[in-house]
């Protein structure tokens, strides 16, 4: 496949406070008479597995002939690790990780516009709603659910102040900035260019072979009579940008069949020459998650539950498109 690749210098300043922290143990009291085993089993732990990391983790803390000491706390390993995620906001900072189904994947997510350019604007009950912060949101949420999954995550637009946000009208703002911390430009060329440039410098840091994707969210603007559903976008040459926009859209179909019966799903797939898409080394797609000026498409933004399915929906396919990546 043909790409071309933006030149760009990218300055990456050094961060004091970093994105991910991880927390890899709980503090957890022994019970009287409970041994190595018994401790490490009613933590859901196998002692043939944790038993040499238990100890290794509580060095100098056990009795001189080497046994627990009742009442005392240890740390005792976490199954999955929990992570710290600032960017997040403080009420969903902490992000509790369930499984390892995408352990080994490197997801890359672009909010649509962001900074000096707000995307599409459109109007719910005289509230000005912005593409950017919506698409931003969804992002977010989007994110901690790969991450959940074991996904190594990279958000390449970024609103230290934001968070993910619990409300129907997202407040505006400017001053989002592109990873690691580099201002976002007025003019569309550069500010698509600045993007992947990004998304490219972090691709390569990536060992050879490695699952990378990208998506790129956006919300359209069509005429207020316009119902769209989520559709999805590929380069034409990229093979398994085409599979992952397909493997989304079956996801979309599936989920729309269970939770609106009632109601065909009718996004699309379809191939664009779309910078991000042409000049990104990752096999990419491209979301456009509905129509902000109709009504109905409205609702799927403002409404907080809506834009959590969305992100988890999303989250799903590429679980699905990895998992079979896997056994090739």
């Amino acid at each position: 496949m043909s790409r071309y690749f933006p030149i760009l210098f990218i300055l990456f300043f050094s961060i004091a406070n970093p994105l991910f922290a991880q927390q890899t143990y709980q503090w957890v009291s022994v019970k009287k008479g409970e041994g190595y085993n018994a401790f490490l089993l009613r933590n859901n732990l196998k002692p043939k597995e944790y038993s040499a990391k238990f100890k290794e983790l509580n060095k100098g803390k056990f009795t001189k002939t080497g046994h627990l000491i009742a009442g005392k706390k240890y740390k005792v390993p976490l199954l999955y690790p929990t992570h710290n995620i600032p960017l997040f906001g403080s009420k969903h900072s902490v992000t509790k990780q369930v499984d390892n189904v995408l352990s080994g994947a490197v997801i890359h997510l672009i909010a649509g516009h962001g900074g000096p350019d707000p995307g599409a604007i459109g109007k719910v009950s005289g509230n000005k709603i912005c593409e950017d912060e919506y698409a931003y949101d969804i992002v977010l949420r989007m994110g901690k659910e790969l991450i959940s999954h074991g996904a190594k995550v990279h958000f390449i637009i970024q609103d230290k102040n934001d968070g993910i946000r619990n409300l129907s009208f997202l407040k505006a703002d400017k001053d989002e900035r592109c990873y690691p911390s580099q201002i976002i430009p007025k003019k569309q060329t550069p500010r698509l260019r600045q993007r992947a440039a990004a998304v490219n410098l972090l691709a390569k840091k990536e060992k050879s072979g490695t699952y990378q994707r990208l998506i790129v969210l956006h919300l359209d603007s069509r005429s207020k009579s316009n119902r769209t559903d989520v559709y999805f976008y590929h380069h034409s040459l990229s093979k398994k940008g085409k599979k992952l926009a397909l493997t989304l859209q079956d996801k979309m179909k599936s989920k729309y069949a269970k939770h609106q019966p009632n109601r065909k799903y009718t996004g699309t797939v379809g191939s664009r020459r779309l910078y991000v898409l042409k000049t990104t080394t990752p096999p990419s797609v491209f979301v456009e998650l509905g129509n902000i000026n109709n009504y109905r498409d409205q609702i799927r933004f403002t409404k907080t539950a809506n834009r959590q399915a969305l992100a988890e929906w999303l989250c799903e396919g590429i679980i699905t498109d990895y998992k079979s990546e896997k056994k090739k």
